[in-house]
């Protein structure tokens, strides 16, 4: 479906009221490792403490994530709580976005949540948290978790806003390259 808001300036007024779940997907990996990732977990080693049995954010990926942090931290957009996935791509993209992201399981299921009618039962109540009055959720994770929970896609390093109290509408998507734009509308 077409979001509700478009355009720089109605992004960041809607975003600017408060109410919403900012919901990012980690930036580009090492798509060379996604062969690593599937043996950790085929062998049981795989251990989301451990960064070096998962795939990582790539180098364009760490340069398009800080260029975007940076823009989104001038955005001044008011947030209450804080959230990533526990893998290390998603903690290390939030950093680039917010101080303080607190790591979940409950962002970090990937395929159980399609394979488990509780687990997505769960991961819905998660995403339906209303935020404290005028501020906005913000979660860093990854695209399987929310194309399960939701039936929505975002692409690495894009937001897709959602309403928690009806998450079958998109609010708004962003892109990297768009936070800019949304920054300059908030300083005006």
């Amino acid at each position: 479906p077409e979001p509700l808001f478009k355009g720089p300036r109605a992004i960041a007024n809607t975003l600017a009221k408060g109410g919403y779940i900012i919901y990012m997907r980690h930036g580009r990996t090492q798509y060379d490792q996604i062969e690593l990732e599937r043996t950790h977990r085929n062998n049981g080693s795989f251990d989301l403490d451990k960064c070096q049995t998962q795939r990582q954010l790539s180098d364009a990926g760490r340069a398009e994530l800080r260029a975007a942090g940076t823009q989104f931290r001038q955005t001044g957009i008011p947030l209450d709580r804080l959230y990533s996935s526990r893998y290390c791509r998603a903690v290390e993209s939030a950093a680039f976005f917010v101080d303080s992201a607190v790591p979940t399981d409950m962002l970090s299921g990937e395929g159980q949540v399609g394979k488990d009618p509780a687990q997505k039962a769960r991961t819905l109540s998660f995403f339906s948290l209303r935020p404290a009055p005028g501020k906005n959720h913000f979660m860093m994770a990854h695209g399987g978790i929310f194309w399960e929970a939701t039936g929505f896609s975002v692409q690495e390093a894009h937001a897709v806003v959602l309403d928690p109290t009806n998450l079958k509408v998109i609010v708004a998507r962003i892109g990297p390259e768009e936070w800019g734009a949304v920054a300059q509308m908030r300083s005006r």
